[in-house]
């Protein structure tokens, strides 16, 4: 395809996605969906796809567009049209919904298999080392004076950490100055988030901040770092770089397409974080925490990788679910068949048994795992791993300033599915070998 051509297609992608963004605001709102239009759309979006080529081994940036466009595309199609055909969502359709890579889904036993010693021996340290006495309360929301000293007190240090993280940052990678577009702010919500409509890096306030036993309150600083790490330097800059530069207007707008990618960028940022700590004494000082950062660090290191084996053990678990090839999934046999496989990479098999007979009942009635369940395989996507192994292949050190801006500028411009994520940044890798 010629650029003229690329652009063309380009440019009616952005039609078309723009579309989609207002039937999805439609069906949100009115609870239906105007048929004839998404049909419509359906058959517009395979169309436009059938005009480009998915190259295996994309060679120029133009061959990468066309290649993740096509892909875009028919996923959106094939999405829209999941949604018309009233069809049950088999294992393989939610796949392809979130294009999630069957290796990474595959590599999940052979990382707990590879990891139970070292796993074993940090529960161990970690058990020794926690401090498991100590009275922690949670905070009493109900009461508005708590609430109010609750908000002010996360808010103070959740904004003396975006101030000195920031500053940092700055100092390690291009990328930092961006961050400056960022308020942080205390949020009462469950989860913290990255609203990018506002550039608001809300952090929870039940995740960070608890009380004693004299009701004098604490923040927690590990939690804090980690979800800085996450929301802050991943989703934020993620969605901070991706609109700020030029890139085709399908790259510059999330999707169940690529949240695989987006959480793989947020889990590599949070691990990150609490290294450039440990090699910025300066920052540990000046956030007040160097008397107590070498055991927030070690605790940090250990709880890391228990919380990799305990998601990738659900993982795993999910994606055994999910095969029908075991057969029906409430034969007693096919049961313990399961709990077998999971016994297999298990450290602890308590409970094992219990949590496959307590998800019994999110079976359709044509025996598929339930899709929103079998959709939390997206965290198990690696694209961010495998583009720092190409960059490293390339002569690229991540301990080096400038190859840092560079690999941070690849993979946080952009929401590509894990596939564009790697062969772009090969290909940047690739066109800049030392």
């Amino acid at each position: 395809m010629t650029n003229n051509q690329l652009e063309n297609a380009t440019i009616e992608s952005e039609n078309l996605l723009k579309k989609l963004e207002r039937l999805d605001k439609f069906s949100s709102k009115y609870s239906i969906n105007p048929g004839k239009q998404t049909k419509e759309l359906v058959t517009d979006l395979f169309s436009l796809s059938e005009t480009l080529v998915n190259y295996d081994s994309p060679i120029n940036q133009n061959q990468i567009i066309e290649s993740e466009l096509k892909r875009r595309l028919v996923g959106e199609a094939i999405n829209l049209e999941q949604k018309l055909s009233g069809r049950l969502y088999d294992y393989e359709t939610v796949l392809k919904l979130y294009s999630i890579p069957k290796d990474d889904i595959a590599d999940l036993r052979t990382w707990l298999s590879a990891n139970l010693a070292n796993i074993s021996e940090s529960a161990e340290r970690l058990f020794t080392s926690s401090d498991l006495d100590g009275y922690v309360l949670p905070l009493s929301h109900d009461i508005p004076g708590i609430k109010r000293q609750a908000e002010e007190f996360a808010g103070v240090h959740i904004q003396k950490y975006h101030k000195i993280i920031g500053k940092m940052l700055e100092n390690l990678s291009n990328v930092g100055s961006f961050l400056r577009d960022i308020d942080a702010v205390a949020t009462t919500q469950d989860r913290s988030y990255f609203d990018p409509r506002r550039n608001f890096l809300a952090i929870g306030i039940e995740a960070i901040c608890y009380s004693d036993e004299n009701s004098i309150l604490h923040i927690n600083e590990k939690e804090l770092i980690r979800i800085y790490g996450h929301e802050g330097m991943g989703h934020a800059l993620n969605f901070l770089l991706t609109r700020t530069n030029n890139l085709p207007y399908f790259l510059k707008i999330p999707s169940n397409l690529t949240t695989a990618s987006a959480e793989s960028v947020a889990q590599f940022y949070e691990n990150l974080l609490i290294e450039d700590l440990k090699n910025s004494p300066k920052t540990q000082k000046e956030l007040g925490i160097e008397h107590i950062f070498p055991k927030i660090y070690q605790e940090t290191k250990d709880s890391e990788i228990i919380d990799q084996y305990n998601r990738k053990l659900m993982q795993y678990g999910i994606s055994i679910l999910a095969d029908t090839s075991f057969g029906d999934p409430r034969d007693p046999k096919v049961i313990q068949e399961k709990a077998q496989k999971l016994y297999e990479v298990a450290l602890d098999k308590t409970g094992i048994k219990s949590w496959i007979n307590k998800h019994l009942s999110n079976y359709d009635s044509e025996g598929n795992l339930n899709y929103q369940l079998v959709g939390e395989l997206r965290y198990c996507a690696r694209p961010v791993e495998r583009a720092l192994e190409i960059f490293n292949q390339n002569g690229f050190s991540y301990n080096n300033p400038e190859d840092r801006s560079l690999i941070d500028a690849t993979v946080l411009k952009g929401f590509w599915t894990p596939i564009g994520l790697v062969d772009n940044a090969r290909l940047v890798a690739e066109s800049r070998t030392k």
